[in-house]
């Protein structure tokens, strides 16, 4: 469901058209009969903005919903009010009943204005609304019924509680740009502090005029800028000037130009991607004799929507790839019975146990991910003894990588940390998986500790080819993967050091990389210190 509405995302540019694909998913993950998104806008009202299978008469009744002024579950969802004792909200701020005929008959008489039974009036039995977040604030919900009892689960509800916020952040954005665009028609004639890029090009194809925000886009001064001939400010490139030409012929023929995505090349020979938007400008006699044109620098979104796209491209390989394995090798141990040994029966078998354990840790990676992203990592954090953990993952990972040489170095006396000890399994896990994934046949991986001031710091060291500077300042950034595992063929979506990252941070602590191009690299975090308990006798 989540790689689905990032796929619905990265296809969408058109809220109405996202929003209307968004119910259909919904509605075929939940099953429920009736799926509806609302919308909260300034005025207090929370009106559909997409549905399927309500009650005509029920839509009528419910559609024009305002928190302001109605009493009821929609509204309470959306206020964030959902702390009542005799009503069925999660944790995450959802209303679920799976009977609503049973829960009005247990809500108090005085209590009942504020319920509205709207839902169960119209035959819906089973009811879900699960709010629409983004940094917090609730921009709507997603309505989900059925007229029969029991169709809803609370885990598929908690699973829809993490898809609304990257629904929330999806509308935020389709709501941002859309007030840019009002703002561009609004003040289109508002050049020189404009805060976009402005300029305006005559119909021999040569700059006429440009504000502040084009010369600090292009890279030119405006005296440079302003009689330059335009289609020079593209990269050589079809999405440069082969499509800048195209574009200037519509404008010759009078055409209103929106939203065309186009390569320049800045003055220092950068490439930028930009947004651009060009109207004519007609004389009295109707005739074009210039036009204004608005860009926009969408460098940023179109690096984040590549790695979008191949993060879902990734994982959907990452995924395969084990279960092919798994697959492949249960047959064969199932098919192949008779004529197997019992030693090659064994080694399928633990071929697909080693993978379906890699496919878990991959699974856990994106659900930790997902909970960070919700704004739901909860730790449980108590005194926990490092050593076991250190040593309990290694022997673990040895399992695995048999071909590398494991050392932990650990001081005689090890102090306990206060942390959650399943995340910090996580940690080490992670970031020793990673060591092994650059460290050549043979290669020695060192696992480290020792106490500093209030904090336990932990060493994770390999033997590899180092990572570049260029490399190194995006490590634990969303998405991201060494250039040397993208060209040599080295596995993993890139979320392993971004979820240690978090993780780290959770605990209040940090966490960085000492390497030398060429020498291998070393990752080391800090966690905080158990205070007032004894240390682990490290033998």
């Amino acid at each position: 469901m989540l790689i689905s509405v990032l796929e619905t995302l990265s296809q969408s540019r058109d809220m109405k058209k996202y929003l209307e694909r968004l119910v259909k998913q919904v509605k075929k993950y939940s099953g429920c009969c009736c799926v509806g998104i609302r919308l909260l806008d300034d005025d207090g009202n929370i009106p559909y903005v997409s549905y399927t299978g309500f009650n005509r008469k029920f839509y009528e009744v419910e559609n024009p919903l305002c928190i302001k002024s109605d009493k009821c579950m929609c509204a309470n969802v959306i206020m964030g009010n959902t702390r009542s004792g005799f009503l069925t909200y999660t944790k995450g701020g959802s209303f679920l009943s799976n009977g609503t005929t049973k829960l009005l008959a247990s809500v108090p008489e005085e209590l009942k204005d504020q319920t509205g039974n709207v839902c169960n009036q119209y035959g819906y039995e089973s009811v879900a609304l699960v709010p629409m977040k983004d940094r917090g604030r609730i921009l709507g919900l997603i309505h989900l019924a059925d007229e029969s009892e029991n169709k809803i689960p609370l885990e598929r509800v908690q699973l829809l509680e993490r898809v609304g916020v990257y629904i929330g952040q999806a509308l935020h954005t389709f709501i941002a740009e859309g007030e840019l665009q009002e703002s561009e028609k609004r003040y289109r004639d508002l050049y020189n502090e404009a805060p976009n890029a402005y300029f305006s090009v005559g119909v021999d194809g040569f700059i006429k005029q440009a504000n502040r925000g084009a010369t600090e886009l292009f890279g030119y001064s405006l005296d440079e800028l302003v009689g330059r001939r335009v289609l020079d400010l593209y990269a050589d490139t079809p999405d440069g000037k082969g499509k800048a030409k195209g574009v200037f012929q519509r404008f010759l023929a009078g055409e209103e130009i929106r939203d065309e995505e186009l390569e320049i090349c800045r003055a220092n020979g950068s490439k930028v991607w930009i947004n651009l938007s060009v109207r004519p400008v007609h004389d009295k006699g109707g005739q074009v004799v210039a036009n204004r044109s608005v860009v926009v620098d969408i460098t940023e979104r179109k690096r984040l929507d590549q790695l979008k796209d191949e993060f879902i491209g990734l994982v959907s390989h990452e995924l395969r790839s084990p279960l092919t394995v798994i697959t492949g090798a249960v047959n064969t141990a199932l098919t192949e019975a008779e004529r197997l040994s019992p030693e090659e029966t064994h080694q399928l078998l633990n071929d697909a146990a080693l993978e379906a354990e890699s496919l878990s840790h991959m699974l856990g990676n994106l659900l930790e991910l997902s909970r960070i992203q919700a704004d739901r990592l909860f730790l449980h954090a108590e005194a926990t003894n490092t050593k076991k953990v250190i040593q309990g993952i290694v022997e673990r990972i040895k399992r695995q990588s048999s071909s590398r040489q494991f050392v932990v170095d650990l001081p005689k006396k090890l102090p306990s940390v206060y942390a959650d000890e399943l995340r910090l399994e996580r940690i080490l896990y992670n970031l020793i998986e990673n060591a092994i994934k650059y460290s050549p046949q043979g290669g020695e991986i060192r696992i480290s500790a020792r106490p500093e001031e209030e904090h336990l710091v932990i060493g994770v060291s390999d033997q590899g080819s180092g990572i570049s500077p260029s490399d190194r300042s995006k490590l634990f950034e969303p998405f991201q993967r060494l250039e040397e595992s993208r060209s040599g063929g080295i596995g993993g979506v890139g979320l392993g050091l971004l979820v240690c990252r978090r993780l780290v941070e959770a605990h209040g602590g940090q966490i960085w990389v000492e390497s030398e191009f060429g020498k291998g690299s070393t990752f080391f975090f800090t966690i905080p210190l158990s205070h007032g308990l004894p240390s682990e006798n490290h033998p």
